[in-house]
């Protein structure tokens, strides 16, 4: 697939493929060099914090099942809305939860990068 030309929809599902293949190389590829994320309580992080906590093993996230997707996308940016069923290992526990990520996006010449994104439980 040509990245520079897929759909919004298609680069959110490749995200969330990353995230549950803890693939850092193609998370790098699709968060924004700027990127900044807010977590369910509050506390905000940068890409290299990010990247660090799946390189490190401190985050490690064991399955993600999508149940539902919103895009709004004009072109050159876009939001997407997805709920997903998450269970994560952070920091050594065991989480699982149902979560709301609203994720900021912009085009650039590599394709879809996250610029923004706040997750929470629903």
């Amino acid at each position: 697939m040509d990245v520079g030309t897929e759909d919004l929809a298609a680069a959110e599902r490749r995200l969330l493929q990353a995230q549950r293949t803890n693939d850092v190389a193609a998370l790098d590829g699709l968060l924004h060099p700027g990127v900044v994320g807010r977590g369910p309580d509050g506390s905000t992080f940068t890409k290299e914090e990010d990247l660090d906590a799946y390189r490190s093993g401190r985050l490690r996230i064991v399955s993600v099942e999508e149940r539902s997707v919103d895009v709004q996308d004009d072109g050159t940016s876009g939001v997407t809305r997805t709920v997903v069923d998450v269970e994560a290992v952070q920091g050594g526990a065991t989480a699982v939860a149902r979560m709301r990520y609203t994720r900021l996006w912009v085009r650039s010449e590599t394709g879809w990068q996250v610029l923004a994104a706040v997750f929470e439980p629903v």
